[in-house]
């Protein structure tokens, strides 16, 4: 699972307040309504679905979950399953919809690529 135990607290907490929350939320609609495809460097694809509520699901080599959170820039992610990972990995917080797609490191530093599809 190349990018999901790689590349992702709740309520108003997550982002440190109200205004800000409202700001995150709107701009993580599309992940939370669709799938983050995630493409490592020898092809391999793994799923991953955010959830408004600060946790998230993936699935490729191994299914996994974990909880997000918004620093600054960045989404970070936790994983709790399988493993749990107790440092978090951050990404930079990138804006897309749909059809989007942009290059990244997993958490080895290994490029990956990740696109929004539609559906969950």
């Amino acid at each position: 699972m190349a990018g999901l135990g790689v590349v992702l607290m709740m309520g108003a907490a997550m982002v440190g307040g109200e205004a800000d929350d409202a700001g995150v939320l709107a701009r993580l609609e599309p992940a939370f309504r669709h799938t983050l495809q995630i493409t490592d460097s020898r092809g391999r694809v793994s799923s991953m679905w955010l959830d408004r509520d600060g946790g998230y699901r993936g699935h490729g080599e191994r299914r996994s979950s974990g909880a997000w959170r918004v620093r600054g820039e960045q989404l970070c992610f936790t994983q709790r399953r399988p493993i749990p990972v107790p440092i978090p990995f951050c990404t930079p917080l990138v804006e897309a919809d749909v059809g989007t797609r942009w290059n990244a490191r997993s958490v080895t530093g290994d490029p990956i690529t990740i696109e929004i599809v539609r559906g969950r």
